[in-house]
């Protein structure tokens, strides 16, 4: 029977820390372990309680323990923080009552176990997943079954696999032959026990090839052995496209340089031909060999050397971009020969200079026999060379990706400033760019479209835009074009647009003018010298009664030729800008109006007709006196031509809240509605007979709607056809102070 003395000595020496406490909740044993845990001296812990050993823990564990004194038994798991260390542990626990061997609870027992390394494993594990999710490549592992074992998230979404994958064979997932190949690699790279490197090729769902670098390597399992297989593999489908594209671009340049008519060369920064073509050999005289022993200073003619120096070291320092020039070569067999170079610098990535880049035509004949167009060709040269529109690339997002320096001197936008910024900044008005993206959707391109852009100052510029969509591989990428400024061809437009205009008015003027000549004016004045024909001729057989006839008739027909001039005269000033505008003050507006009216009371009085007037007591008025009168005077004439006799005729001044407002009414015929808006239009001359028979000239309400224009009024009528007609205008307040700051400005 073993002793409480063994069995403590057992409890002391248990793997595990266990603490034993009474009902009290002190401690009353401890293992070695858990005193090694707890890093704490038993010395220092027996008959202590547990709550004031650990008094972080107090509350918590208080009622954990109170709770398994009671007969609950609990478990759990906690952080431990310890001051001592970077890393805190973690620990699992667990409480239970223990009875004495009377039954009855004695205490607790709590046994704790130390799982920091089972938590760091499951970290670094959810670490190691979370990192290789994030990686931009795919990533997996298979084992030496051929299964997969694990696999990122791009390896899903390029492969477009489920991913309950995971666990099945190769041969499930990919096909027999996939699967064969791939355990062919992993069976070499876990033989050699070395990585390895490989290209894979696949076909996208839409139907193009993608193009991967995959590494596969050793790699450790749980148990530290190196018998799974893991790789990482990227996509470099644009990589193999651009070598593609560098590839096909240098042949084509090979091609285009060795089969050129014209000579192409490479030139090393000091001067020396590095490579030359075939037509460059036949320009020279020398062969290809020859000249690779030579430098361009060696064969340029001695007064066009320091001039073709000074254009290369400007391409070499950057200071231009291309240089486009002629000069002179010795032929090897001594003579000149007129060359035209074209030539740019081509850099290294890092911005060194490589070599010059040189086409090379001869133009001895063309000199020859073009001598006298030197000047000629210079100018033409430097108008060319100034003149240049504006190129530019965006993105599918808008954004400008390339555009020409040429930009700076329509815009005050330097290239770098662009570049980046969206295209819509530029546009003075939005939808102008709405526009043109909805033609390049609808038709792939814009030729000449015509778009508002602003300046760095916010000006307005016009431009002529040729534009089109851009595509790699059937999608649309962005966009490219030119612009053209149009600004000063536009404002001709607009200005010649007005000067059309004006000059159309000017012929319509014109026009009425000679059809109121040729007809209105000439009729009175051709039936007055009939009428005057006619008593002289009939005279001596003529009664005075009759020849008194006559004369009041031709009295009447030169009236209406005299009142139509005036109308006429007044009418061709008013249209030409030369009545002069002079408003004054007015004190004695009904004065005014009564003395205007003196010379309309006789037709009036013929047709039995009264004019009254009513106009406010103290109502002043500032306007132009003549200008008035003419108004009041064409109204008032044209009441009296279209009432009937003994009808009554009423002029009324009012103040309102602008001005005056005057009104001339009458109980005539009434104008139809139809022919209401064709009385204000002046391409119109519209008039009719009056209720005797009279004939107006059709200048009157012109002349009305112009004079009422300049005092800033406003002129309109109310008619009904049997009932008759009222005329309103407003002259408006302070027209002479406003003559006055006119004046001054």
């Amino acid at each position: 029977m073993i002793s409480a003395a063994d069995l403590l000595q057992i409890f002391h020496i248990s793997p595990i820390p266990i603490a034993i406490l009474d009902v009290d909740l002190k401690l009353l044993a401890v293992s070695n372990q858990w005193l090694k845990t707890y890093g704490m001296e038993r010395a220092q812990v027996i008959g202590q309680s547990y709550c004031t050993i650990f008094p972080e823990r107090s509350r918590e564990w208080l009622t954990i323990l109170e709770q398994a004194v009671r007969g609950k038994d609990q478990s759990g798991e906690d952080q431990i923080n310890e001051p001592s260390s970077l890393n805190n542990r973690w620990m699992k626990w667990e409480v239970k009552a223990w009875k004495s061997q009377h039954g009855n609870v004695g205490g607790v027992i709590i046994y704790s176990e130390d799982i920091t390394l089972h938590k760091q494993s499951t970290f670094q594990d959810q670490q190691f997943r979370l990192f290789m999710d994030y990686l931009p490549g795919l990533c997996w592992i298979t084992n030496e079954e051929n299964v997969l074992t694990y696999a990122n998230n791009d390896f899903f979404e390029t492969l477009h696999l489920p991913k309950d994958v995971v666990g099945k064979n190769n041969e499930e997932i990919f096909g027999s032959d996939v699967a064969k190949n791939a355990h062919i690699n992993n069976m070499e790279v876990l033989r050699t026990q070395q990585s390895k490197e490989l290209f894979q090729t696949i076909r996208g769902q839409d139907g193009y090839p993608q193009y991967f670098k995959t590494y596969k390597f050793p790699f450790m399992d749980a148990s530290g052995k190196q018998n799974l297989v893991g790789a990482v593999s990227f996509d470099i489908t644009k990589h193999k496209q651009l070598e593609e594209n560098l590839y096909q671009s240098e042949e084509q340049f090979r091609q285009a340089f060795e089969h050129s008519l014209i000579g192409m060369a490479l030139i090393s920064p000091e001067g020396r031909w590095k490579r030359v073509n075939s037509s460059l050999c036949d320009i020279l005289g020398y062969c290809e060999e020859e000249l690779q022993q030579l430098y361009i200073q060696d064969i340029t003619h001695p007064e066009d050397l320091h001039r073709s120096s000074e254009s290369l070291k400007e391409l070499a320092d950057g200071i231009r971009e291309n240089v486009k020039m002629e000069k002179r070569y010795i032929h090897k067999d001594g003579s000149v020969i007129w060359v035209v170079i074209a030539a740019t610098m081509l850099k290294d990535s890092l911005g060194h200079p490589l070599h010059y880049v040189s086409q090379i035509e001869d133009i001895t004949k063309r000199k020859e026999i073009e001598g006298n167009l030197l000047l000629s060709e210079k100018k033409y040269r430097t108008i060319f060379e100034n003149v240049q529109d504006v190129f530019y690339q965006a993105d599918q997002q808008g954004r400008v990706t390339e555009i020409s320096p040429s930009i700076l001197q329509y815009s005050g936008y330097t290239r770098e400033e662009i570049i980046g910024r969206p295209v819509i900044d530029f546009y003075y008005y939005p939808h102008d760019r709405d526009r043109i993206i909805e033609s390049l959707q609808k038709d792939g391109f814009v030729i000449d479209f015509e778009a508002r852009l602003k300046t760095i100052n916010q000006e307005l510029r016009y431009a002529s835009v040729n534009a089109r969509l851009i595509r790699e591989n059937g999608l649309v990428v962005g966009t490219e074009g030119s612009m053209r400024d149009i600004t000063a061809r536009k404002s001709q437009d607009n200005a010649l647009k007005a000067l059309n205009t004006e000059l159309t008015a000017s012929n319509e003027q014109k026009n009425k003018l000679l059809s109121i000549i040729g007809h209105d004016l000439r009729n009175p004045i051709s039936g007055s010298l009939q009428l005057l024909d006619l008593t002289l001729n009939d005279f001596q057989s003529s009664s005075a009664e009759e020849v008194h006839t006559y004369l009041s008739m031709m009295k009447q027909e030169l009236s209406s030729a005299n009142e139509l001039l005036e109308d006429l005269l007044t009418w061709a000033k008013s249209q030409f800008n030369a009545v002069s505008f002079n408003p004054v003050n007015i004190e004695d507006l009904a004065a005014q109006l009564q003395k205007c009216l003196l010379s309309i009371l006789p037709m009036a009085e013929k047709k039995g007709i009264r004019v009254l007037q009513s106009v406010e007591p103290d109502l002043e008025l500032s306007a132009d006196k003549a200008m008035l009168d003419t108004i009041i005077r064409n109204l008032v004439s044209n009441a009296v031509k279209f009432s009937y006799k003994n009808g009554e005729i009423l002029i009324k001044a009012i103040k309102n809240d602008t001005g005056v407002q005057f009104s001339v009414s009458d109980s005539g015929i009434g104008i139809p509605k139809d022919k209401v808006q064709e009385l204000f239009n002046s391409k119109s001359n519209y008039t009719t007979f009056g209720t005797l028979g009279e004939k107006g000239t059709g200048l009157g309400l012109n002349l009305v709607s112009d004079f009422v224009a300049k005092h800033g009024g406003e002129i309109w009528l109310e008619s009904e056809e049997g009932k008759g007609t009222t005329f309103y205008f407003t002259i408006p307040a302070g027209i002479g102070t406003f003559k006055e700051n006119e004046e001054e400005e």
